[in-house]
């Protein structure tokens, strides 16, 4: 037995060596840097939001958020996935600036509803949600803009820059959501720190990173109509699916509210941004870098499936061992965070474990599709997958059950991240084989 320790303990050692090493993950490292910094933050400001806002404030939060990610996706026609792509700097710069095109459309579109707020409303049975509407212009601008010169940072390996933009963006959200608080702003506090701190940590990143900034605009502009034909499978297919993959995830707002009402989402709203919201920016940050190394390989003709596969288990000998002890403390740590009456949040999170481990394991290789040109098959998954999230919360409607509803999107979920990452597996290794 003691052999058996020493041996896992050298093999553990030697994998956290090889980790430390990497250069993946150095560049990964500069971007998490500012994230842990961001979710401390986040953490120690939650247990003082929990007792200045309802849940029902969190659930109005949650739906404002929900519609403004949806339109969001929409905004740039997936066209920033494609700045990564071109071998010429001028190209890039010319898909970058079709996407400000197409979401300065879309924002004249977002801005002509404004006028039927009221029913827009209704159809959600969340009158609160009128008065904060006209909102969803500067949130879809804030959050379609960085997609943007994210990618066009991400580009040019200017990883510094999107931790200080994540980092400002975290600790203004956090500030003027205590200061909203504060000034008893309970029902729309929230919604319009979700707006102002997008807006404002991306006029910040900007301002610092000015000259990378103005390269997008330098450079001699290609034909839009050329450019846009031939990334045509980002709006056909990229776009569709991410739409389809945030409508999934929006799902429990858009769909279960009526049924269950606010304080239902408000507990579910913030079980997802306990688990969600952390596995989302450190997945974020590892797929920027593996984007851009894996498209540099196959703009070099080189072989993908062995580095990626190293840098794919050195992320699971992590992650899974993290998920096994946070099942173990999280309804102590929910209880000690929120205070009393969030215990259905730790309950709601435990439900969705299965889900966020192999959310941790896959999103970090979404790209792949785009890489290689399998937007469309991926889009019929996600088409799938909306589906079966559809009958999920079906069946947890009809059984009056929100827990129910949960549980059977978690699994749902779990079962199509794995059945994706036999996707991208069988992708890679056909590349590899064509190349050899």
């Amino acid at each position: 037995m003691q052999i058996f320790l020493y041996l896992c303990t050298r093999k553990m050692i030697n994998l956290l060596s090889r980790i430390w090493k990497s250069s993946s993950a150095r560049n990964v490292g500069k971007l998490l840097s500012a994230n842990v910094f961001a979710q401390l933050l986040g953490i120690l400001v939650y247990p003082i939001l929990t007792r200045m806002y309802a849940p029902e404030d969190f659930g109005l939060f949650n739906l404002f958020i929900s519609i403004g990610g949806i339109i969001a996706l929409l905004a740039t026609g997936e066209y920033q996935s494609a700045i990564l792509l071109p071998q010429r700097e001028d190209e890039a710069a010319t898909v970058a600036r079709l996407a400000c095109r197409v979401l300065g459309g879309w924002l004249v579109v977002v801005a002509l509803t404004i006028p039927f707020s009221n029913d827009i409303a209704d159809l959600f049975e969340a009158p609160e949600l009128a008065s904060v509407y006209w909102m969803l212009v500067p949130y879809v601008f804030g959050i379609g803009a960085w997609a943007i010169y994210n990618a066009w940072l991400t580009r040019n390996r200017a990883f510094g820059g999107i931790s200080t933009y994540q980092l400002h963006q975290s600790l203004l959200g956090s500030i003027t959501k205590l200061l909203f608080g504060w000034m008893k702003w309970l029902r729309t506090g929230l919604v319009l720190s979700s707006v102002l701190a997008p807006l404002l940590a991306l006029l910040t990143e900007i301002f610092r990173s000015r000259n990378t900034f103005l390269t997008i605009w330098q450079s001699c502009p290609m034909s839009f109509r050329k450019v846009a034909n031939k990334y045509r499978r980002f709006p056909l297919y990229s776009m569709p699916r991410s739409l389809l993959n945030t409508l999934s995830s929006n799902l429990p707002s858009l769909v279960l509210t009526p049924f269950f009402g606010m304080n239902q989402l408000g507990f579910f709203a913030m079980a997802t941004t306990l688990a969600f919201r952390p596995v989302n920016m450190i997945t974020a940050s590892i797929h920027q870098v593996l984007f851009e190394r894996v498209a540099q390989k196959v703009r070099d003709g080189q072989s993908v499936l062995k580095w990626l596969s190293r840098q794919w288990l050195m992320l699971a000998a992590v992650v899974v061992p993290c998920m096994i002890l946070l099942a173990v403390f999280l309804p102590w740590f929910v209880r000690i965070l929120l205070g009393e009456g969030w215990d259905e949040t730790a309950q709601l999170i435990l439900y969705m474990l299965p889900w966020v481990t192999c959310v941790f394991l896959v999103a970090p290789l979404a790209f792949i599709s785009e890489v290689f040109g399998k937007q469309k098959l991926f889009l019929i998954i996600e088409t799938i997958y909306l589906a079966l999230r559809l009958l999920a919360m079906g069946a947890g409607i009809w059984m009056s059950s929100f827990k129910c509803a949960i549980i059977l999107m978690s699994a749902v979920g779990t079962i199509i991240l794995l059945t994706q990452l036999i996707c991208y597996i069988v992708i890679l290794y056909r590349y590899d084989s064509k190349r050899v």
